[in-house]
């Protein structure tokens, strides 16, 4: 994906990297704190689109996006509403035909319009005033790329265990968790964790996220209804939220109701076609009630999307269970061959 009026096939290398921003240049030029860009990208509202080596950095059309994200969720608008506008400004905008800096974004009365030089297009609804030339966002951009960078050396010592906000306390969580076994809740790493989520959703009542990890940890402890509260709550918030819209369908096949939790991955695959952990889930339960040849179509797709996953991404409890489906969905060919 490119930024200017020539095809990426005749950008040089030298110039592509001209149009990539480090995290940290994005949040300097948003004046955003670093962990809210972290907590976007850790929950796919906003993620970095390119890589450089084992980089992950924005280009330009990403830096639209947080743009547009950071007006509309500053004037009210539900995340909801704004992950619309942003998936419609992902698929409008590498189609549009003029030169990224002819565009203007604005809002009129409830609907985001991204204007080219012949033609406007509709992105997403919205009820608030969004208007900003996309020229002067790259100007902006540029100038914050040649600003020296703060000396933070002391940053750590300063602020280390002191999260400042709601994202921090929920990064902050996401750190203990994984410091926990998994099994015994008495362990402080346990309460811990639970205190980080509790702590960032009394400063952010509506960070869903935060719910769906609340939830994630106690399902893991046992307290089933507990988790159950947490999701609804995520979704509450967020209605196309997909970990928790997954994680409740996970519920029901644990509590043994393979057909609600059937209905719950296909709704999640209604909005998330390539989400895998709904794929692998959907075929756990299919076989639950003897549908084999669903299962199996599902069970494959797990596998090709685990396959195209990038190395760092494909962890190894992933591969662990790409290598169980593997061998279920062999098992399943046989049987539906007949041989």
């Amino acid at each position: 994906m490119t930024t200017s009026t020539i095809s990426v096939d005749e950008l040089t290398t030298d110039e592509r990297r001209a149009e990539l921003y480090a995290t940290r240049d994005v949040a300097r030029l948003f004046g955003l704190p670093e962990s809210r860009l972290r907590y976007w990208a850790q929950t796919g509202f906003i993620r970095p689109s390119q890589r450089l080596g084992e980089r992950a950095l924005y280009d330009f059309r990403d830096l639209i996006a947080v743009k547009v994200a950071k007006e509309l969720l500053a004037a009210g608008l539900s995340l909801q509403r704004v992950r619309r506008s942003l998936d419609a400004l992902r698929i409008k905008l590498p189609g549009v035909s003029a030169p990224l800096a002819r565009l203007r974004i604005r809002c009129e009365h409830d609907t985001v319009i991204v204007d080219e030089s012949e033609h406007a297009f509709e992105a997403a609804t919205g009820q608030v005033l969004l208007n900003f030339a996309v020229d002067a966002l790259r100007q902006e951009a540029a100038k914050v790329l040649t600003l020296p960078i703060p000396d933070r050396s002391g940053d750590d010592e300063a602020g280390a265990g002191a999260p400042s906000d709601a994202y921090e306390w929920f990064l902050h969580g996401t750190e203990l968790e994984g410091e926990w076994d998994g099994v015994d809740p008495e362990e402080p790493a346990f309460a811990a964790a639970r205190a980080a989520y509790e702590r960032a959703l009394e400063l952010d009542p509506g960070l869903a996220a935060a719910y769906t990890n609340l939830g994630s940890l106690l399902a893991a402890a046992g307290d089933l209804d507990g988790a159950r509260d947490c999701y609804d709550q995520a979704l509450h918030f967020d209605p196309d939220q997909p970990e928790a819209q997954g994680n409740l369908a996970a519920l029901a096949l644990r509590a043994g109701d393979p057909e609600t939790a059937i209905a719950g991955y296909r709704q999640l695959l209604r909005g998330a076609p390539e989400n895998l952990e709904a794929h692998y889930g959907l075929a756990r339960a299919l076989l639950e009630v003897g549908s084999r040849g669903p299962a199996l179509a599902h069970l494959d797709r797990f596998c090709r999307g685990v396959d195209r996953l990038a190395a760092e991404d494909r962890d190894a409890s992933l591969l662990e269970r790409r290598g169980h489906a593997e061998i279920v969905a062999s098992a399943l060919r046989r049987e539906l061959s007949g041989s």
